[in-house]
């Protein structure tokens, strides 16, 4: 409600007769690759891995989705095709599940509702053109730098290897990033 106080409390009466609490063990997918997006959901608790895995069978990170951040895969959703990602707790999870067609149903009389629809759009638009800034930079020493500086959630919550999946760079190649800074830290502060 914070988030998005253009909603009415009408609204979010609405919102919650359509609204399923659901409960996602770690490791369990929300949506698989290949299946049709039907339902979108914001997150109570846990994690979430937005997925895909490349020709040689590698898994690759496009997104975390953390605490208040919104799941789903519009693509998938508004296209009725099957989905190119996977997405998968990353720990036991708490989420609000809604079916979005039905969701969809609700802009033309409440564009409140509408609103933040596109809100959430600008929300992942953004968090995918920073993913792309991430992935052109040239080293893993600049992409971890990057992160270490704009989204230090994910270094602290997120495991190395998945972070390293994300970077799209080796365990090790981030490893050595982290231990370059961390030196350098430690012969500044000397």
């Amino acid at each position: 409600m914070q988030k998005y106080p253009v909603v009415t409390p009408e609204e979010w009466i609405l919102l919650d007769s359509i609204a399923t609490i659901k409960h996602i063990k770690k490791g369990d997918a929300f949506l698989r690759y290949g299946k049709i997006a039907r339902d979108a959901a914001f997150i109570i608790s846990g994690m979430f891995k937005f997925a895909i895995t490349d020709e040689e069978g590698n898994e690759k990170i496009v997104r975390f989705g953390m605490v208040d951040d919104f799941l789903a895969n519009c693509e998938s959703f508004t296209k009725k095709a099957p989905s190119a990602i996977s997405i998968i707790a990353m720990e036991d999870a708490v989420i609000l599940k809604i079916n979005s067609k039905r969701l969809q149903s609700f802009h033309k009389n409440h564009p409140n509702l509408l609103h933040v629809h596109i809100q959430l759009f600008q929300e992942l638009v953004e968090q995918q053109s920073e993913h792309q800034y991430i992935l052109s930079l040239k080293t893993p020493l600049q992409r971890y730098k990057f992160l270490l500086e704009r989204r230090p959630a994910i270094i602290k919550k997120i495991s190395l290897t998945n972070i390293a999946r994300y970077l799209y760079t080796s365990r090790e190649a981030l490893s050595r990033a982290r231990l370059f800074l961390l030196d350098q830290s430690r012969n500044f502060c000397d």
